[in-house]
């Protein structure tokens, strides 16, 4: 009796831990390499217990049920999608569904630039013994490629926030990776300010600096608010909305954490 309630209470904080709590969801990496659908296998992929997946692209929502590595099924799409297979439950025995539920979600986030994910308690989805199908499963199903190699943290970071930027200039190794939007006035603080920050924060820490994400106050005459990214030997100074810097700081933590 101890030895199930040892296993109980294992379970309940597996459960409490895997409860995602943003309110706004959490940037998925989604680029060139990586495709909307396969970012959503990806997040099924991760997802053991039963939860309820919150995608989510500009105004649309689609509500999803994963468990066990495996998509359950469409639980719901916001606004309302007329399509057959939504409220079913994914089985191998019927392949026009499994490739009406691929059409549904390249139909609603196939061209999206940015998506966001909520994990939720699960809700009630069809019957306890009908599992779905495997995340892997699906991608080979609809010739998917979720297998592309980790990108590094900092292009992950610039990637998820990539909407919420109005320049950039990303160097790595001293050579410039990426550009974008009127970058001439974040390559003058690159030119004035960088090097003489990372000697100067090098002193204090006593050695290679960590991860930092920094605010850089009254950047611009304009107000604009501006933003410098160090890690290891990439640098990105960024230009951004102002009310975006939460999203950003969020995902900055979560992938350098």
């Amino acid at each position: 009796m101890n030895d199930l309630n040892a296993l109980a209470e294992k379970i309940s904080a597996l459960a409490a831990q895997d409860v995602v709590v943003s309110a706004d969801g959490r940037a998925m990496e989604i680029d060139d390499s990586v495709s909307p659908v396969a970012a959503i296998l990806r997040e099924v992929n991760d997802t053991i217990l039963e939860r309820t997946l919150v995608f989510t692209s500009n105004a649309i929502t689609v509500h999803a049920i994963a468990a066990g590595r495996r998509l359950r099924g469409i639980l719901r799409v916001t606004p309302e999608a007329d399509a057959e297979i939504v409220g079913q439950i994914l089985s191998r025995e019927e392949p026009e569904a499994v490739q009406s539920a691929h059409e549904l979600l390249e139909s609603l986030f196939g061209d999206a630039t940015g998506m966001t994910v909520q994990v939720l308690p699960a809700e009630p989805f069809g019957k306890g013994g009908e599992r779905g199908i495997s995340a892997h499963g699906l991608a080979e199903l609809w010739g998917v490629d979720t297998t592309q190699e980790p990108k590094p943290p900092m292009d992950q970071f610039l990637g998820v926030n990539a909407g919420s930027f109005k320049s950039l200039l990303h160097v790595r190794k001293g050579e410039i990776m990426k550009t974008s939007g009127d970058f001439a006035k974040l390559q003058n603080i690159w030119n004035t300010q960088v090097q003489a920050f990372r000697e100067a924060h090098s002193k204090v820490a006593k050695g290679e600096a960590g991860a930092q994400l920094i605010c850089l106050d009254s950047a611009f005459d304009d107000g604009t608010s501006a933003a410098m990214a160090l890690y290891e030997k990439d640098v990105a100074i960024i230009a951004y909305q102002s009310d975006h810097f939460g999203k950003m700081q969020s995902s900055w933590q979560r992938i350098f954490a």
